[in-house]
């Protein structure tokens, strides 16, 4: 059986499988991928297409995009080589479908395989439980959330679907949008969900194309939970849009709330993952995130960063040692002014006095003067002799620790050219610095 198809200028034989006189591997002129099964072949070419690909409708109604129809395209137009495919948001410089409307884009396989999982026509997926190294990090080709997150499906040719993904409704009736149906659809308009308001240029959403009103998968069914460390319940999404104050932060929101139904707390989403204890530059100690008014203070709270009052209806983060108070949009307004920390136990263990735990340097000689005890003769990690204390300072040399002059108290060797001032010499082990959360150790020159 020949074809005349009218991505070759020559008839194409079909053949159930291709013959083992050659060990070069053939390739699908169609779809890039090895071919394995029957095909469609030139012999005096050496091109070939596999069945599927060769028998693809040059036009096709897709379930996914019900507004336009897809034409099948074997060279990109416009001078273009190659596109991203919207399912698989891989390279696409193969054949094709595109929606010459809205600029949807598609890999052969991608729009055939799409289609099949409308049609239910998906028994070659198999569940898989190998968690390599490449699944740690794919996503589900539909929501395009983490793979790993739930049962999942995964195949040869590189597709990655979550079984709840797989089974999802192709049409939905939603409180959001009571008007009309809702059909799952590529989001070719990049629609904003009605309720997160977030817009999701990859996967599916739940849309109405008469309303342009879009629904992102995961807002949709069941009620999105969230945990808060800062608090001891749950929090659930309000799937009606409103306009509130978030309890966690103070500041607005016009759409899409969280809720403790508990304690009657509304909340940003991303206010759930506010760290429960930081470290910032604008205090000495730990200060922690509270929900509700701190220590039954009386009066006018002050912000410690902005100086404007701070509503203690809403939450805060707090020092109780110092009665120092901020709010959460000015001490979050730099992500380089404060760290999380884990518990004000570590944070304190980790930042006992570090000349005591972990020396520098450990002492020879020292005198006594009245309540004052002088270190005379230290040994220091950085250098391989003693060093002596001296005051008066008789030559221009520069501490080989900071490389600058020295003029006050310094440390000396005597067998070599090395000096220390003094305050170098007893500095700790390790500092913190606000770009890291564990400290740093001091090191010697090499």
């Amino acid at each position: 059986m020949e074809i005349q198809h009218p991505s070759h200028n020559h008839p194409l034989a079909f053949s159930e499988e291709r013959s083992h006189e050659s060990d070069e591997k053939a390739y699908c002129y169609a779809c890039g991928e090895v071919v394995s099964g029957p095909a469609y072949s030139c012999a005096a070419c050496g091109f070939h297409l596999d069945k599927n690909c060769a028998e693809a409708p040059s036009q096709m109604n897709h379930p996914f995009h019900r507004n336009h129809i897809l034409d099948r395209l074997s060279s990109w137009p416009y001078g273009k080589l190659w596109f991203n495919c919207d399912f698989c948001n891989k390279r696409c410089d193969n054949f094709g479908y595109s929606c010459s409307a809205c600029d949807l884009r598609l890999h052969i396989k991608c729009a055939l395989f799409s289609y099949n999982i409308v049609e239910k026509n998906i028994g070659e997926l198999q569940h898989t439980e190998n968690h390599s190294a490449k699944l740690k990090y794919a996503q589900c080709f539909v929501c395009w959330t983490p793979l790993l997150n739930s049962v999942y499906f995964s195949l040869d040719r590189g597709f990655f679907l979550h079984k709840k993904c797989v089974e999802l409704p192709f049409e939905i009736n939603h409180l959001c949008h009571r008007q009309h149906s809702l059909f799952l659809q590529f989001n070719s308009d990049g629609l904003p969900c009605k309720i997160c308001q977030e817009t999701q240029r990859r996967g599916f959403v739940y849309c109405c194309s008469m309303c342009n009103v879009a629904l992102h998968i995961e807002c949709v069914s069941p009620l999105p939970i969230i945990e808060d460390t800062s608090h001891e319940h749950s929090f659930t999404k309000c799937l009606r849009r409103l306009s509130f104050i978030c309890d966690a932060c103070g500041t607005s929101g016009n759409y899409a709330p969280y809720i403790c139904s508990t304690c009657s707390l509304t909340i940003h989403k991303d206010c759930a993952a506010l760290p429960r204890i930081i470290k910032s530059v604008w205090h000495h100690h730990p200060i922690s995130h509270y929900y509700f008014a701190v220590e039954n203070e009386c009066g006018i709270l002050e912000c410690g960063i902005c100086h404007e009052e701070v509503n203690k209806e809403y939450g805060s983060y707090y020092c109780s040692e110092c009665k120092f108070i901020v709010h959460v949009k000015c001490v979050q307004e730099d992500t380089g002014f404060y760290y999380e920390i884990e518990s004000i136990d570590d944070y304190e263990k980790l930042n006992e006095n570090p000349t005591v735990v972990d020396p520098t340097f450990r002492v020879i000689n020292e005198i006594e003067l009245g309540e004052n005890v002088i270190n005379t003769e230290i040994k220091h990690f950085s250098h391989e002799h003693n060093l002596v204390l001296y005051d008066e300072v008789k030559d221009e040399k520069c501490c080989d620790c900071c490389s600058v002059l020295i003029e006050t108290s310094f440390y000396r060797c005597s067998e070599c050219d090395f000096y220390l001032h003094k305050s170098c010499a007893e500095l700790p082990k390790k500092k913190q610095f606000w770009t890291q959360g564990a400290p740093s150790p001091l090191l010697p020159q090499v």
